[in-house]
């Protein structure tokens, strides 16, 4: 199938048409034959002219990215950055997010669709074929052209400002700026029964905007626009302003102000600089509001990824609810989009569709994309049929997102001895785009098509974390050795099958916890003459904002979830034996789940020694985000970041100056790549890897009991068959319960 991208940092507005496979389509989406897509002329064409200049000016001036870029130089060091800076640079970006078709597939969750049926979509790009979620899918009726419904995710947009500036029938509403959404406000504004003023410097848009019914249409260029609109108003005023301007100037949102009536409302959708003149507040009492996105549901992941809704009762207009709405209207023709198209582009053509639009030739507001009866349907992309060459490892990728991109892709192609074979991930976007260069042989949507692969040894699993699951036991039942990125599984009951699974199985499934593997790690080791009796692993990592994927109780489960067994394991491994019992604590307020837990202590307990782990948001420029500090008989070693050592004992003796530490990443692949070529090697075994784990779900349910949890009993409740009626029981002082485990996903 066909699908259009930007070019990050081309400033000549170019565009790409690319061949991908067809999404995956999980449980919540639905596969959807796209037949238009509108191009949005104020944010697409927004990302199309930027260059490294203006990239670097813009992180600058923002203080979260400013942020992003400091912690991440902190996480992995200046060239890992700079790396992953390129990519961002680099990698085409899915652009677009109006569209409808016809449904082809609906996942397993999804209800009140049926293949064949007419719709319209949100957030997803202009593609061939799109595999939006539940909750941005509307049905369309049968009089409605989808040409016009393509036009769905605009009209929610406008229908959400419409909604912010809590309109009333019979109420004057001014619209400031008649473009793409400015025109759609405009028009429902009206069906709504509100008094219409458009304001455009654009004879042209206020022409249409006039046709569709507005009462009144001025020019800011003319002097006595603001003195038109008094005169129309009686003096009082618009009841409310709806900006649906860009600009660097301020006067938008001053003028706006002016023109509105006494605690009236403005409604920010477009950007507007506010330096706001302090008389505006003041004499008017003027209510400013921004207005997000379209609709409550906006920026929610649960919402959006279709897990949840909003009952009706008590969010009245959801992003949903209001596409639904604008469909609703063009069904009555109470709103009639057809006068704002200019032209239909065959998606083939999408370069001269977004010239037109940027240029302004486009003669109109709006340029539809188009896409034929015929999409190629295939999930697999073949580049080569090329057999794996002699003495090399085949390793294929599942998940291919910015970390693969920027760090486990570097790595693996400096290794001689390893062939890529293939890539799978659900949309095939960022592979595609790089595919021919790494010499693979497919691109994939289908986990299976590289599982069945006979040049493939083994399969790096780097996918979603919810999903490690499901790759992990279809490629260990395909008998590929795997290695899979951290966390191994976010649910306790799916970690219970992967532990059934590898009974009795002589397969290499390891863990990808590279700090084990970072050479500072092995110095620390060399350094100690005895055994060590004690491990404090000390994280101080800055806060997260509540909205981090890494919290999301699905995609994420939080951080004790997310990044615990990396801890956990470097103390497995110094402490040198087997631990036997966890206890765990939240650290202050106990969280109402700890699906999000932030903050957390662990204590592993041994045969003769002891382990704790402190997780903290309580970062602090100049202080280590992560120190290991191991006693053994008189040393102490100390380990800052993994690039600076202090062995202190008969001497103090310091390695490392930490500009150059090394989190293990590199040397944990060639571990990986000496076991699949039997040769010795240091690779985590499945035995450690699991036992990691277990000691952090061990964790988790230690803070939920308020208990100490035995790991052997632990360990022998989830390999307990649940319907064997002995399986409850345990020994005198085992009275570890699992019947309510607290699941992170």
């Amino acid at each position: 199938m066909k699908q259009v991208f930007r070019r990050v940092i081309d400033r000549r507005g170019r565009v790409v048409v690319s061949d991908l496979p067809v999404p995956h389509v999980g449980p919540e989406q639905l596969l959807v034959q796209g037949s238009y897509t509108l191009i949005s002329s104020g944010t697409e064409m927004g990302t199309l002219s930027k260059t490294p200049a203006e990239l670097v000016k813009q992180t600058i001036a923002d203080p979260w990215m400013r942020n992003v870029v400091k912690q991440t130089v902190l996480a992995t060091g200046p060239s890992q950055t700079a790396r992953r800076v390129w990519h961002e640079m680099v990698t085409p970006r899915e652009i677009g997010y109006s569209g409808s078709g016809t449904v082809l597939a609906v996942g397993d969750r999804v209800e009140g669709f049926e293949v064949g049926q007419a719709v319209a979509y949100a957030a997803t790009g202009h593609a061939e074929v799109a595999a939006p979620y539940v909750n941005h899918v509307v049905p369309v009726p049968g009089g409605v052209d989808l040409r016009q419904a393509a036009f769905v995710t605009v009209g929610g947009i406008a229908m959400q400002a419409l909604r912010r500036a809590d309109l009333q029938f019979g109420e004057t509403v001014a619209v400031y700026g008649l473009g793409l959404v400015g025109q759609l406000c405009a028009r429902i504004a009206r069906a709504a029964g509100c008094v219409v003023v458009g304001i455009d410097i654009n004879p042209r848009a206020n022409e249409m905007a006039a046709e569709a019914g507005a009462a009144l249409t001025v020019s800011p260029e003319d002097p006595d626009w603001k003195r038109r609109i008094a005169d129309f108003t009686g003096k009082r005023g618009v009841d409310a302003t709806i900006i649906c301007a860009s600009s660097d100037s301020a006067e938008i949102v001053n003028a706006s102000m002016e023109i509105t009536r006494r605690q009236g409302r403005v409604v920010l959708v477009g950007y507007v600089k506010l330096d706001i003149h302090p008389k505006n507040f003041l004499y008017h009492e003027i209510d400013l509001r921004y207005s997000r996105a379209y609709g409550p549901g906006s920026y929610d992941t649960g919402y959006e990824k279709g897990r949840v809704d909003y009952p009706f009762g008590y969010v009245r207009w959801t992003e949903k609810r209001n596409l639904e709405e604008f469909i609703r209207l063009l069904a009555t023709g109470a709103v009639s989009v057809e006068p704002l198209i200019a032209r239909v582009y065959p998606v083939e053509e999408a370069q001269d569709a977004f010239d037109a639009v940027r240029n302004r030739t486009l003669g109109g507001v709006a340029a539809l994309l188009s896409y034929g009866p015929d999409p190629d349907l295939s999930r697999t992309i073949r580049i080569s049929s090329r057999s794996k060459v002699e003495g090399k490892v085949g390793i294929s990728l599942v998940g291919f997102g910015n970390h693969v991109l920027g760090m486990h892709l570097p790595n693996l192609r400096s290794l001689r001895d390893v062939e890529l074979r293939g890539i799978a991930s659900a949309t095939g976007r960022n592979a595609s785009t790089v595919a021919k260069g790494l010499g693979v042989s497919m691109v994939t949507t289908d986990v299976a098509e590289i599982l069945a692969d006979p040049g493939t040894d083994g399969v790096m699993i780097c996918s979603n974390q919810p999903d490690h699951y499901g790759h992990i036991r279809e490629a260990v039942e395909a008998g590929k050795a795997v290695f899979v990125e951290k966390p191994m599984v976010t649910r306790l009951e799916d970690f219970a099958a992967l532990l059934k699974l590898m009974e009795g199985r002589d397969q290499i499934v390891t863990l990808g916890l590279n700090r084990r593997y970072s050479p500072k790690v092995d110095e620390l080791r060399s350094a100690l003459k005895g055994p060590v009796n004690f491990v404090e692993y000390l994280v101080a990592n800055p806060f997260l904002p509540d909205d981090h994927w890494s919290l999301d109780p699905v995609d994420g489960g939080g951080r004790l979830v997310s990044e615990g067994e990396h801890f956990i394991d470097i103390c497995n491994l110094l402490i040198g034996r087997p631990p036997l019992s966890v206890t765990a604590r939240a650290l202050g307020e106990a969280p109402d789940d700890l699906r999000r837990l932030c903050n957390f202590s662990v204590t592993l307990h041994y045969e003769g020694a002891a382990a704790t782990v402190v997780f903290h948001e309580s970062g602090a420029p100049g202080f280590p985000r992560e120190r290991v500090t191991a006693l053994s008989h008189g040393q102490v070693a100390v380990l800052d970041d993994f690039g600076k050592l202090s062995v202190h004992g008969s001497g103090t003796e310091k390695k490392g100056s930490g500009l150059g530490k090394s989190m293990g990443h590199a040397e944990e692949l060639e571990q990986f790549v000496l076991a699949l070529r039997g040769r010795p090697n240091h690779l985590l075994s499945w035995e450690g890897s699991s036992e990691a784990t277990l000691c952090m779900f061990a964790a988790q349910e230690s803070i939920r009991l308020g208990a100490e949890i035995d790991l052997a009993t632990f360990r022998r409740s989830l390999l307990a068959d649940p319907d064997d009626p002995l399986a409850g029981d345990a020994a005198p002082g085992e009275d570890v319960s699992v019947e309510e485990t607290v699941s992170p996903g």
